[in-house]
């Protein structure tokens, strides 16, 4: 595992983390366990929880005990997972009521992160904002996060409350919005990246061509460079599958601070944790570039023809 200085705290953090999801790993703490104990057997030090649930927040603490606190990064969400409005549980009561759990029964000692939702960081009660810098005066808390994305990137930035932006960076993440992260970046700001595997890219048969499927029992193709200047090759280069390439191309951006991955169990994690230490193929970023050329020029075209 490689990591990556977090600012000046003198920290260091796994290039890449683990996201915890109470709910999809199906809310059992054998689940959770295992798939913590696989990311510090591979050198993860970098965690984020989705939830305040009592039993993950002791399997958590329980399972990273084996670890010196001091060299993990625990951050958790300021809501519950799946919060139909993120911004109701950020009132004093239902928050205090959240992180006195955390804090002080789930045996985690400190959170490191407290993050804000998209839909809601920039409504946060005063009230709320005293108890979380109460908190931080006495040690239990040490940074406030926003989740954003686009235009609200600016907002959360300009806040100046927020000490890190965690935002989706992705194959498809314009320079438009890189420019963005560079504007976080100047003002003092550390940015984690999650979400590196585009939904729209995960199945071969909506980038490969037909003529581009391998034959019966592993044959080749009819076209072997059926999709070229597409994202076909996501599902088309040896030894790599799509998602390994898009984790490999994100972590090639060096103003991230750690890149969240979501894992469905330890050998998907483990596969994960390799591409760390791999070297990406020399033609992919060539590719990507190309791809992401040939579908803006498809977007032109077809707001064009709109347009006649």
């Amino acid at each position: 595992m490689r990591y990556r200085p977090f600012g000046r705290s003198g920290q260091a953090l796994s290039a890449l983390g683990l996201n915890v999801s109470w709910a999809k790993l199906g809310r059992s703490r054998h689940a959770v366990a295992r798939l913590l104990n696989t990311a510090l057997e591979n050198g993860i030090n970098t965690f984020h929880l989705t939830s305040a649930h009592p039993e993950l927040l002791t399997t958590a603490a329980d399972t990273l005990a084996i670890v010196d606190r001091r060299v993990l990064f625990i951050s958790l969400s300021a809501e519950e997972e799946g919060s139909s409005d993120p911004a109701d549980e950020y009132r004093l009561e239902p928050l205090r009521e959240r992180l006195r759990g955390v804090i002080k029964s789930s045996g985690l000692q400190w959170i490191d992160l407290l993050v804000f939702h998209a839909n809601g960081f920039d409504r946060i009660p005063d009230r709320s904002w005293t108890f979380i810098n109460a908190l931080r005066e006495a040690g239990m808390l040490k940074f406030t996060g926003a989740t954003a994305n686009d235009d609200l990137i600016k907002v959360a930035v300009d806040d100046g409350r927020f000490n890190i932006l965690k935002t989706v960076f992705d194959i498809d993440t314009s320079w438009n919005k890189r420019h963005l992260l560079d504007y976080a970046l100047a003002q003092g700001m550390a940015v984690f990246g999650h979400d590196f595997f585009p939904a729209q890219y995960r199945k071969p048969e909506a980038v490969v061509p037909k003529s581009g499927w391998l034959g019966l029992f592993g044959g080749k193709a009819a076209d072997p460079l059926a999709g070229r200047g597409t994202y076909a090759f996501l599902h088309q280069t040896p030894d790599w599958t799509a998602e390994e390439l898009c984790l490999s191309y994100a972590l090639t951006q060096p103003n991230l601070s750690t890149l969240f991955a979501t894992a469905d169990d330890p050998e998907h994690l483990e596969a994960l944790a390799a591409v760390v230490e791999r070297a990406m193929p020399t033609s992919v970023p060539a590719q990507i570039e190309m791809a992401r050329f040939s579908a803006q020029a498809d977007t032109l075209a077809n707001a064009r023809k709109k347009q006649a």
